[in-house]
Formats: C-alpha cells, structure tokens, sequence
C-alpha cells in the first residue's frame, strides 16, 4: 500500500525529471510558423490578383462585345442619305477618313435608319460617327441629319483604354483602302458607292489587339 505522501514525492521527482523547451527550439518553432504564414499570405495574395485579373479581362472583354454589337446594329441599318452640312453643301452618305476628325467630326461617319419601334426623335433617321481621342473610342450622334449653323454632336465614351483603332473599307475589287467616300464622283446625284465592308481593330492599352469585319447592308 501506497501513501499519499509517498504518491506526492513519486510525483514531484517525474516532474523534476521532466524536460521542457529550450530557446533554440522556440525559435525554430517560431521561425518554421514565420515561413508557413508567410507562404499562405504569397498563395493568397496570387490567388486575389489572378481573380483580380480574371475580373478586368472579363469587363474589357464584355466591352468590347457590347461596342461590336452597336456597330453590327449600326451597319445593318446604314441609310443612302446625303446630309447637308452647316454651310449647307451635301455630305457623303458615308465617310472615312486618315485624318484626325476636328472636335466635332468623326473618323467614320454614316447616315442610319432609326431604330425600329421608337416613338421619339430615335425612330427618325440619325447622323452617327465614331472616333478616338485620348485613349477613348468615342460615338458621336448628331440632333439631325442636316446640321444647322452651330450644330454640334452628343458624345459618348463607347470603350476605354485604348491605344489606337485603324478602320479600312474593303472596294468591290477586294482591295482595302483607308479612306472612302460615296459620293461618286462627277456625279453627286447618282446612288452612293458603298464599300463590302468595313474592318475595325482596335489595340487595347493592355496592348491586345481586337479586329471586327463588318458586312454592309445599305437601305435605299
């Protein structure tokens, strides 16, 4: 039988025998809990920019889509309509120009029917040009087909960050040409002479580039 002072020093003399950490050991410890955490940070830290990155490419891709999609709508509609400018000389039905547009003219400009089960000014025919200044691919939409003195478009950013956009006309002997105009010439009364279609590409500031060939169908 066993007392209870002799049970008390059995267990003072194992807690004495007992060996607990050194300070070499608490720092390897430590050191070895450092690296781990600062490896999941890294892991984690990859994972929320690649998300972040999935994110942007997704929304600049949506954007871009959006913007293809307005032009399809656009050249489905095209109108054989001479406008009249302010100074009240006759206009091409649609325009391509290699210069830069001034503040308020386009690089591409073009007649439109209006759109389809509208009511307001949007059902009437509409003057539309498309340009880029300062990184934005910009649409223009004129308050009517003959511009009166003073007239000036409302502008709106249809894409941004982006580097450069190039368009070319492509003529009915497959050639692609820079500028256009269908006006014919020495015959401003005759039908307007429209390209086969029309190429869009578009370099983004990430420095992709994107190009879209547009088929033209014209409304009489």
């Amino acid at each position: 039988r066993v007392s209870g002072a002799s049970t008390g020093k059995i267990i003072m003399t194992r807690l004495r025998g007992a060996r607990g950490f050194t300070l070499v050991e608490l720092l390897i410890a430590l050191s070895i809990f450092a690296i781990m955490a600062v490896m999941s940070y890294r892991t984690l830290d990859s994972l929320f920019q690649t998300r972040t990155h999935l994110n942007e490419e997704t929304a600049r891709l949506r954007d871009v889509a959006l913007l293809f999609a307005r032009l399809d709508d656009d050249f489905v509609t095209l109108l054989d309509r001479r406008p009249r400018t302010a100074d009240n000389l006759p206009d091409d039905a649609l325009r391509l120009t290699a210069l830069l547009p001034g503040a308020n003219d386009a690089t591409l400009v073009f007649t439109r029917t209006g759109f389809a089960g509208s009511n307001d000014a949007s059902a009437a025919p509409q003057r539309v040009g498309y340009r880029l200044v300062d990184g934005k691919f910009e649409l223009l939409i004129w308050p009517g087909l003959d511009a009166a003195p003073r007239t000036v478009p409302q502008v709106f950013a249809a894409l941004g960050n982006v580097r450069e956009a190039k368009w070319r006309a492509l003529d009915s002997a497959g050639n692609w040409q820079n500028v256009w105009r269908t006006t014919a010439v020495g015959d401003g009364s005759a039908p307007g002479l429209f390209p086969l279609a029309l190429e869009l590409s578009l370099t983004l500031s990430s420095g992709e580039t994107v190009s879209r060939v547009f088929a033209l169908r014209k409304t009489a």
